[in-house]
């Protein structure tokens, strides 16, 4: 971290900066390998499955479907999320709010579709909570004043 007296970025910045793109991106590299395991989702469902009226192949498609939408939906998070992360680091205060709630959007949906995200979306919000530390208000207040 920077002292008071010197200029540039404070660590508490660049440090959840790099907490919130590093979840990012194992947000993503956890829904790949959701997706890369899909065969054993499908099997699961299908033997979970106990309306006859529901054949393998809807309950295939269905999987399908909706891990195809987990992907893209993580995709857009996690792009979102490191572009206002970037906003933030480079001292636009009032992108902390869009971070905060892409963020949580992401926690939120990670929640109901794949819980190995969980933990890469808890990493990501820990970047958050640092650009909310004094030294990183201090640093946002200031760069606002300046523009």
């Amino acid at each position: 971290m920077t002292s008071p007296k010197e200029s540039g970025t404070p660590g508490t910045i660049n440090a959840g900066y790099w907490l919130v793109v590093l979840g990012s991106a194992l947000g993503v590299v956890a829904t790949l390998y959701v997706l890369l395991n899909k065969q054993a989702l499908i099997d699961v469902s299908v033997q979970a499955n106990k309306d006859p009226k529901i054949t393998p192949e809807m309950v295939a498609s269905t999987v399908n479907t909706i891990l195809t939408v987990s992907v893209v939906v993580t995709l857009v998070i996690a792009a979102l999320a490191v572009w206002f992360a970037g906003k933030v680091r480079g001292g636009l205060k009032k992108s902390r709010t869009g971070l905060m709630i892409t963020l949580l959007l992401g926690l939120f949906f990670q929640l109901l579709t794949n819980t190995l995200g969980v933990v890469t979306a808890l990493i990501a919000i820990s970047g958050l909570v640092l650009f909310y530390f004094r030294q990183s208000s201090e640093y946002l207040t200031e760069r606002e004043q300046l523009t």
